[in-house]
């Protein structure tokens, strides 16, 4: 029956470039779980589908976004440990990009211009995961608002796929990662009791920020904290009730830094402390009903609850001459800022398998209502010869989103060809919690709607081989931030600006096309896919005039057209013989704006070919990774505010190994050494939209290596 979680693990090293995974000459199957939510092997959906297994991340000493999803073609990550993480997919990024982990969306990240440089979308540890999905391009018909870009799926593991048929399950790990100097322990215990099964999962990590090549970047000091409850009650053959909770936060210490600009003049930095603490809490209440009723053969339902939290405290210490006498001003600045997204909704999927005019269908269908509330406060206590002075900023008003979402979708066969369609209806409204103006400008309540449809077509040439075109549509309804926005940044030298809200913004929308074929005969696979995306109403800052009072040019979000991207991917995996495999994976995104600049977050060819080597208890993998040179990029503005060009990169390429060893029947042991050569190099993601001059400590790690062991008892 279809109660447990759908099975998500992809045995294929097209899909994951796994050193672990079991091969056959003859049959090379793999599942997954795709954007339209039906388990189709991935040679047969039609669509660009990257899936990363747990097992992968675990043997792989992966402790972050980056790690896992840096060796998927036209996937990237920015940030890393310590740092804010965010994804790009086929050139977009940010909030763009829809994070589902076991059904419930992800926080936002936020910061300048959509760059998520404050906070980014890493909260979630990458423990107890079952897989990570990742759907390249908009799927709104399914996702709703926020997947117009794609859609990154996370499943976590339920109570059985540890037990696996036993009554107990326990187990301990330990890992070590060099590019962040940190230390993991987790431990996971799994219990059977009657018609119950539960699950606990604990770990604690300590360690530093992700370094550079030459380790100059600030020192921070990083400690977290994950848990995973889950429990599943079988009421019945054909009813299991769930009900599971996750926590998880990061504290982040660093002593180093410079000094905030100052209104009055060019302060310095005599002393610094900051920290900061992200923490997301989820529980959710689950339904699973098995039913041969007129209208679903299995519904799934789900409520559920998300608050996620990030705090930030600065303290700097300022100086400066004194403008008459022979001594030194001090200044003591305190800073508390705040960013809170809270989340409840409920939602309900139904599948239906039914003959109609002699042609089987497969439909699925559902709903999902939901309510977010954002706020971000920040307080300033400044301390110096004047006096004390006590600000509060509230850079956009505190709001309310409300979601409705219904959609249906259908899946045919008929002789060589299998047709897809799908279509959503999705209303949006965001609300001020108060109608009193903000910084001068008054808000009110904007509402919007939007019908996402999707369709694909595809045909089974051989038994081993197919083509499809495939359309999604993606929609964004409009943001809090952007909205609501009333940023003062007028103390900025020589170019002081003031973001101003905006009550006409209209959603986000985007049409994704793509043309591919897939070959898989069980020993070589061979897939390539076009694509081309185009966006509208995109929401992006524009200067709408000066204030003379405030002395600073108005900027206000506003939606442009004619945001585009294309670009191609292919990926090839063969296995030799019943020891040696081989993949090599490449991709290249591009795309320009209405003004003909080159949009921020294309990337240059790159990819990554591997050999993979398994033999009963061991197996190891070598694999090289490059990227060519990237000189597509758009105007930037230097440090004080003139017009360039923003920074390029040159070709890089690099070399990992890594090794798995069973040194018994319950411990495993795995060692990985990254950049095994100590190359010196810039990946174009990390400089991306910056000018030349921000880039001297964006280099990627040299040499280091990853360790894991876990013992099951």
């Amino acid at each position: 029956m279809k109660l447990s979680p759908i099975t998500a693990a992809v045995l294929s090293v097209l899909a994951v470039g796994s050193v672990h995974a079991e091969f056959s000459l003859t049959k090379l199957e793999e599942v997954v779980v795709s954007a339209n939510k039906v388990e189709q092997p991935l040679s047969k959906v039609a669509g660009s589908i990257s899936a990363i297994d747990g097992e992968t991340i675990e043997k792989q000493g992966a402790t972050e976004l980056y790690d896992v999803l840096s060796h998927e073609p036209g996937i990237s990550v920015t940030g890393g440990a310590g740092r804010p993480q965010n994804i790009t997919i086929r050139g977009m990024t940010g909030n763009r990009i829809a994070i589902i982990q076991d059904g419930v969306a992800a926080s936002d990240g936020y910061g300048a211009n959509d760059i998520n440089d404050k906070v980014g979308r890493n909260t979630f540890a990458l423990d107890n995961i079952k897989s990570i999905e990742v759907v390249k391009g908009a799927g709104s018909t399914i996702h709703g608002s926020g997947a117009i870009g794609g859609v990154v799926v996370v499943t976590t593991k339920s109570p059985a796929d540890y037990l696996q048929g036993r009554d107990f399950y326990i187990d301990a790990s330990g890992s070590y990662t060099g590019i962040s100097n940190q230390y993991k322990s987790s431990s996971t215990l799994a219990v059977r009791n009657g018609n119950g099964e539960s699950l606990v999962t604990i770990s604690y990590w300590q360690g530093e920020e992700t370094r550079n090549f030459n380790q100059d970047l600030y020192n921070r000091d990083i400690e977290g904290f994950s848990a995973s409850l889950a429990h599943d009650h079988m009421v019945n053959d054909s009813l299991l009730l769930s009900a599971k909770f996750n926590a998880y936060k990061d504290e982040n210490i660093r002593k180093e830094g410079i000094a905030s600009i100052q209104r009055d003049d060019k302060w310095e930095s005599k002393e610094f402390f900051e920290q900061e603490q992200h923490q997301t809490l989820s529980a959710s209440l689950g339904v699973q009903l098995d039913t041969l009723s007129f209208w679903a053969d299995h519904v799934d339902a789900k409520l559920y609850w998300r608050d996620s939290q990030s705090d930030t405290q600065t303290n700097r210490l300022l100086t400066k001459e004194h403008a008459f006498f022979d001594t030194l001003e001090f200044r003591r600045e305190r800073r508390d800022e705040s960013f809170s997204d809270q989340l409840i909704g409920l939602s309900v999927d139904l599948e239906k398998a039914a003959r109609v005019h002699n042609i089987e269908h497969q439909f699925i269908y559902g709903a999902v209502l939901n309510t977010n509330r954002y706020e971000r406060p920040r307080h300033v206590d400044t301390k110096d010869s004047n006096g004390e002075t006590y600000e509060n900023i509230i850079p956009f008003a505190p709001a309310k989103a409300y979601g409705l979402g219904v959609y249906l979708q259908d899946r045919f066969s008929l002789n060589q060809w299998t047709f897809s369609a799908g279509l959503r209806f999705d209303l949006n409204n965001l609300t001020p919690q108060s109608e009193q103006p903000i910084a001068g400008f008054a808000v009110s309540e904007i509402q919007t709607s939007e019908w996402s449809p999707s369709a694909s077509v595809a045909y089974q040439w051989t038994p081993s081989f197919n083509s499809y075109l495939s359309y999604n549509h993606g929609y964004r309804a409009p943001t809090y931030d952007k909205a609501y926005g009333a940023a003062d940044h007028s103390f900025v030298p020589l170019t002081p600006f003031f973001i101003a809200p905006n009550m006409n913004l209209q959603a986000e929308t985007s049409d994704s096309f793509e043309l591919g074929s897939k070959y898989d005969n069980g020993q070589s696979q061979a897939y390539v896919a076009v694509f081309y995306s185009l966006f509208d109403n995109f929401m992006d800052t524009k200067d709408v005039g000066f204030d003379s009072d405030r002395g600073a040019w108005i900027k206000q979000y506003q939606n442009i057209n004619g945001v585009e991207t294309y670009g191609v991917e292919f990926t090839f995996a063969h296995q030799l013989n019943q020891q040696w495999s081989t993949t090599f994976k490449a991709g290249y995104v591009d795309g320009k704006d209405d003004q003909d600049e080159y949009v921020r977050t294309i990337t240059p060819w790159e990819g990554n070919g591997q050999l993979n080597y398994q033999q009963q208890d061991w197996d190891a993998y070598a694999r090289w990774n490059w990227a060519s040179s990237m000189d597509r990029a758009p105007a930037c503005s230097d440090d004080i505010g003139r017009k360039a060009q923003c920074a390029q990169t040159s070709a890089w390429s690099t070399v990992d190994l890594g090794v798995s060893y069973q040194v018994m029947r319950d411990l495993d042991v795995s060692l990985n050494i990254m950049n095994l050569f100590d190359r010196e190099y810039v990946r174009y993601q990390d400089v991306a939209g910056v000018s030349q001059s921000q880039t001297l400590y964006s280099t990627e790690p040299g040499r280091y290596f990853t360790a894991t062991a876990k013992y099951v008892f």
